[in-house]
């Protein structure tokens, strides 16, 4: 279970945020934009990291923005106009 918009309300108080810094892998899923099974080949690959609380596993979401930032940009190309000569 994440947390909700009050908790994270409560937790910024005067509204400065607090960004979390670490979240579980339902949480990383969402907001990393990854499904499950591509967080879990990355932790297997070392290219995000892990720590276990408990029975909860809890990714490091500084090591997720590291891994996103490491990833190419991408390109794009327009398609082809409908009214090209």
């Amino acid at each position: 279970m994440g947390m909700t918009d009050e908790d994270r309300r409560r937790l910024t108080g005067s509204g400065t945020s607090l960004e979390p810094l670490a979240a579980s892998i339902s949480d990383t899923s969402k907001v990393a934009g990854l499904s499950r099974s591509e967080i879990y080949r990355r932790l297997a690959a070392g290219d995000i990291r892990a720590v276990k609380s408990g029975n909860r596993t809890l990714i490091i979401m500084d090591s997720v923005r590291e891994y996103l930032t490491s990833l190419p940009v991408a390109t794009f190309r327009a398609p082809p106009s409908k009214f090209a000569a």
